[in-house]
């Protein structure tokens, strides 16, 4: 073989090898190729085919098209129609214009719809028998409501255009069933739809969204949101919001909002908004925080209406967290006009948010809603002062308005006029009087108010003068303006007078005989104002809760209660409804009351009226007031709690009274929570009262150093009573010395201290015995011009008493005699008390002789010392004849107190039959001895062995022998009770006494420890090693 056949071979080889692997590629291609070529070979044979020639449809001719786009524009459906009727059958209609013309046959002729459109399609199919075509014109029909013609064209499709119905078709439909409000046939055709394997698109959504959204279904959008999200598509944001303004529209905008929350649909910018927005109108702050707090989290941007939303839902609720709005708004750069600052500070003002008001004034000021301050800011602003009753503040922006160049308004002036009367500042009403060119109506009335507080009746007279003599014919309102300065300033005669001059002009009305009478009831003239009463009802006005209020103030003034309730009676006799000033009324007159029945007869008034005292501030004070003084805690406690569920915003005064009920509740944390927001949230000021109840509310709660503290930070001027509540909380706590340094710091700061402020600094020295500093303060009054009182003297009396000096507080008790300073009973207890502490028996004849002398009445305390005394004196006679002497010249009664002493002084001598009988006395007197007392009895008598007579008395306190139990919680001791229990199995008794009594005491439903139990069943006995042991173990 050759070199080169070798070669050849070899290479011939290595293809072989190569293409090996591709034998089966290379045989289908083979065979692919020569099909190819077999079935082409035809065209191969005849040559290139000839280009087939286009058929061009006809088409509507320019100037038909010129003249249906015009009328379709001007909207004359019927000259629209004549044009397309000319043209239709030469060519088919175009696409843009298909619309027009189907829109034109519902609104001219919808019955000729059917057969002309279908006619023109069928003549027309090969160009407009199709799905857009048909989709555009059940579209058109669908979107007018004509469900009908929309149902015909849907079976003409199919019946006679065989058109197979499409997915855009189906949308179609189901959007004009939901136009039309028809949920139940988008259900059906939901169903037909699935059956034909069709699924809704985004746009199908939308549509059905879009209809129902339309007929205000609410609940059918909610389910198409939730179902469009649940097939993966995105529900549009303008979908959304559009949904919730209509869920507003029907008052269900927060439901559906948490509906949507529930089913995870997002909400975007606008439909945050909205529902904000919705939360103002309908003053749900609570769920504007929650829709804010969840957009946070979600991420969602406000935009400058939800900020505007924001701001009006927070400042009306006197939210602190608006201000931290109101920056980030401006932080985002987003317009604030001077329109929603002053919308800002209206709201402001309703719930007296003093604090955000002030920092938009501060914002426009800067300039950043403007051009700074206008008369418009001015107004909102003076506005929120007067609301918060705040007249001087308002008053004082008058020279701040003048001071930026501005003018006041004519409103404005009157505002002012109106404020400046209302803080007493008469004689600038009277200066902006004459700022005014022409004063209406208004503006006179304020300047007979301020002549009314000043009680110049000759100058209210003057400005009707001035009326008359302007032209200005005075109306009725007007002249019972200066008919009340007349009753203000007692001047009944002229009031008579200007009564009759309104008789004779007709100008008589209700509120003329009201203010009559209220001049007749000031004087305390009942008689005159009864008289009045019949007068009006002759002349045809029967009288109102008005009417009534004045004589029922009258009476209650005077100290006469039964005129009082029988003005109530006559009330509701007469169907006129008691108001908040009716209950009122009848709770102040409870200052008087001397008895628990009238404080039950007021309280069960106030739960018949029916009357929410959280609707009035004023009522509100009141009964709060009430409450506290006559420690109805429980009725306290349930309005408090009211009060925080209500939307009333207290002003300053009624936020001093909230800090003191909930000081009365022993709820200091209540207290600081109502003080921050008064100053913190709302930028309220409190005054020297509210102040003063703050502090209360801390030293009687124990926090005398948060007192102190709060007392040095505060920027008010440090006065007398704040002093002596410092004072207080001092003298409480021991610190004596600290109320020394008060002392001495306000002297030194110049303040000016009055006489119960000097008693209380006097009073903290007497209880330690610190007579030297008691002196200097007593002879420092005289300088501050304060004169010392009985109280005054009997602190002194009672700090020599205390230190043990009692002949000099003989000496000072001698000396209020001769100088007649008032003194009581109390000045001679302290002395007796002393007596009896460091055993000066020589004073204490000599005291009760001098009580006597001086017609001072003794007390329950004074015979309790007696006792105390004369049993430490083991005299114990004379306390049995103190007992039945004393309370005849002090005519009282001993009360349970002064029986216990008794009792305690009799064990202490050794007397328990004597103990005995006071008990069965002290009971037979109707008094019910306390627990500490009865367990003192108890345990005398079983270390004196007289365990029977111990047990009687067990049976007495539990009413275990059949009597009647002791008072409400009086009880015996445990640790009693088993010293007794023992005792008896120890002589021998168990059986006998010590297993009934258990046993008694187990029925009585008494608590019965373990230590009874062992002690009485038990083995043992006190003297035992077994008993010690159990003893030691306890």
């Amino acid at each position: 073989m050759t070199p080169f056949a070798w070669t050849a071979s070899q290479t011939l080889e290595a293809v072989y090898n190569s293409l090996a692997p591709l034998w089966v590629e290379l045989s289908f291609l083979f065979f692919f190729s020569m099909g190819f070529f077999y079935l082409r070979a035809e065209n191969f044979r005849k040559g290139k085919k000839a280009p087939k020639v286009k058929h061009f449809e006809p088409q509507f001719r320019a100037s038909v098209r010129k003249t249906l786009e015009a009328e379709a524009a001007a909207g004359n459906a019927q000259k629209l129609l004549e044009a397309w009727r000319a043209e239709q059958a030469k060519a088919p209609t175009p696409k843009d214009l298909l619309k027009p013309v189907v829109q034109s046959f519902i609104d001219a002729e919808p019955e000729a719809l059917i057969d002309e459109i279908i006619n023109h399609l069928t003549n027309h199919k090969d160009t407009l028998v199709n799905s857009w075509s048909a989709t555009v014109i059940l579209d058109t029909v669908a979107r007018s409501g004509n469900v009908a013609v929309m149902m015909e064209l849907w079976d003409v499709y199919q019946k006679r255009l065989c058109l197979t119905r499409s997915c855009s078709m189906y949308e179609v439909v189901l959007g004009g069933f939901a136009s039309a409000g028809h949920p139940e046939k988008v259900s059906e055709f939901e169903a037909l739809m699935k059956k034909d394997r069709l699924k809704l698109s985004p746009r199908g959504h939308s549509l059905i969204i879009k209809g129902f959204l339309k007929n205000g279904l609410v609940d059918e959008v909610l389910r198409r949101i939730v179902a469009m999200t649940k097939s993966g598509h995105v529900v549009p944001a303008f979908a959304v919001a559009q949904f919730l303004r209509v869920a507003s529209e029907h008052g269900r905008a927060a439901a559906m909002y948490e509906k949507l929350l529930e089913h995870d649909i997002t909400l975007g910018t606008e439909a945050v908004t909205v529902i904000l927005e919705e939360c103002v109108k309908t003053h749900d702050a609570k769920l504007a925080r929650q829709i804010e707090k969840n957009a946070r989290n979600a991420k969602v941007p406000f935009n400058m209406h939800g900020y505007d939303a924001l701001l009006k839902a927070y400042a009306e609720d006197c939210d602190v967290h608006a201000l931290d709005v109101f920056k980030e708004m401006q932080a985002e750069g987003h317009t604030i006009s001077e329109g929603l600052c002053v919308g800002l500070l209206a709201r402001c003002a309703d719930g007296k948010f003093l604090s955000f008001a002030e920092e938009i004034v501060r914002f426009v000021r800067a300039g950043g809603a403007g051009a700074g301050m206008s008369i418009a800011v001015y107004s909102g602003l003076m506005k929120v002062y007067a609301y918060s009753g705040m007249y001087g503040k308002a008053c004082d922006l008058y020279d701040q308005i003048r001071a930026d160049g501005l003018e006041p308004d004519t409103m404005m002036y009157g505002c002012l006029m109106k404020f400046s009367v209302e803080c007493g500042r008469t004689a600038l009403s009277q200066e902006l009087s004459e700022k005014l060119s022409v004063l209406d109506i208004q503006n006179y009335m304020s300047l007979i108010k301020a002549a009314g507080r000043d009680r110049d009746v000759d100058r209210a007279f003057s400005i009707i003068q001035r009326l008359r003599e302007n032209n200005v014919k005075p109306d009725a309102i007007a002249f019972n303006c200066v008919l009340d300065v007349c009753v203000k300033a007692g001047d009944l005669k002229r009031a008579r007078q200007l009564v009759q001059e309104m008789q004779d002009l007709e100008l008589l009305d209700i509120i003329t005989y009201n203010t009559l009478l209220k001049g007749y009831c000031s004087k305390g003239d009942i008689k005159g104002a009864k008289d009045l009463l019949t007068e009006m009802s002759t002349a045809g006005y029967e009288p109102n809760d008005v009417s009534y209020n004045c004589i029922l103030n009258a009476a209650v003034n005077s100290g006469n209660f039964e005129d009082a309730w029988d003005t109530i009676a006559k009330m509701e006799q007469m169907n006129v409804k008691p108001d908040h000033y009716t209950v009122s009324i009848m709770l102040k007159a409870l200052k008087r009351a001397k008895g628990a029945k009238d404080v039950n007869r007021c309280l069960s008034f106030l739960d018949r009226s029916s009357i929410d005292p959280c609707s009035d501030e004023i009522l509100m004070n009141t009964v709060l007031e009430t409450y506290i003084r006559h420690k109805e805690h429980r009725r306290l406690e349930s309005l408090l709690n009211k009060f925080e569920q209500s939307s009333l915003r207290p002003s300053v005064p009624t936020y001093g009274s909230i800090i003191k009920a909930y000081a009365n509740l022993k709820r200091p944390d209540k207290c600081w929570h109502f003080w921050n927001e008064m100053q913190g949230q709302r930028g309220l000021e409190p005054n020297d009262i509210v102040f003063g109840c703050m502090l209360d509310a801390l030293v009687c709660n124990g926090q005398v150093d948060e007192a102190v503290k709060l007392f040095e930070s505060s920027n008010l001027k440090p006065n007398a009573v704040l002093c002596s509540i410092l004072v207080k909380g001092f003298t409480t706590t021991g610190q004596t010395q600290k109320a020394m340094s008060l002392w001495h710091e306000m002297r030194q700061k110049g303040v000016k201290m009055n006489t119960a402020a000097c008693n209380a600094f006097v009073d903290a020295q007497a209880r330690v015995g610190n007579m030297d500093e008691v002196l200097l303060i007593v002879e420092a009054m005289a300088e501050d011009g304060c004169k010392p009182d009985g109280i005054t003297h009997s602190t002194i009396v009672k700090g020599y008493a205390v230190k043990g000096d009692l002949d000099k507080a003989m000496e000072v008790l001698r000396s209020m005699q001769e100088s007649g300073v008032y003194h009581d009973a109390i000045v001679y207890n302290t002395i007796l008390d002393g007596c009896t502490k460091h055993k000066r028996a020589d004073l204490v004849d000599p005291i009760l002789e001098s009580m006597e002398a001086h017609k001072i009445a003794p007390t329950n305390f004074t015979l309790g010392i007696l006792v105390k005394f004369y049993s430490r004196q083991k005299q114990l006679d004379k306390a049995f004849s103190c007992m039945s002497t004393l309370p005849k010249r002090g005519n009282f009664v001993p009360n349970c107190q002064v029986w216990s002493c008794l009792m305690g002084a009799c064990l202490m001598n050794g007397s328990p039959s004597k103990a005995l009988q006071v008990f069965t006395n002290m009971r037979a007197a109707g008094q019910s001895a306390d627990t500490r007392a009865c367990t003192s009895l108890v345990s005398g008598l079983v270390r004196m062995g007289q365990l029977r007579n111990a047990v009687q008395v067990v049976d007495e306190v539990f009413g275990l022998n059949g009597t009647t139990r002791m008072g409400h919680g009086v009880t015996i001791e445990q640790d009693c009770l088993e010293s007794l229990l023992a005792a008896l199995v120890h002589k021998g008794l168990r059986e006998e006494m010590a297993a009934p009594l258990l046993e008694r005491l187990r029925a009585a439903q008494v608590p019965i420890s373990g230590r009874l139990m062992v002690a009485t069943l038990g083995d043992a006995s006190p003297d035992r090693p077994e008993h010690r042991r159990s003893k030691h173990e306890r």
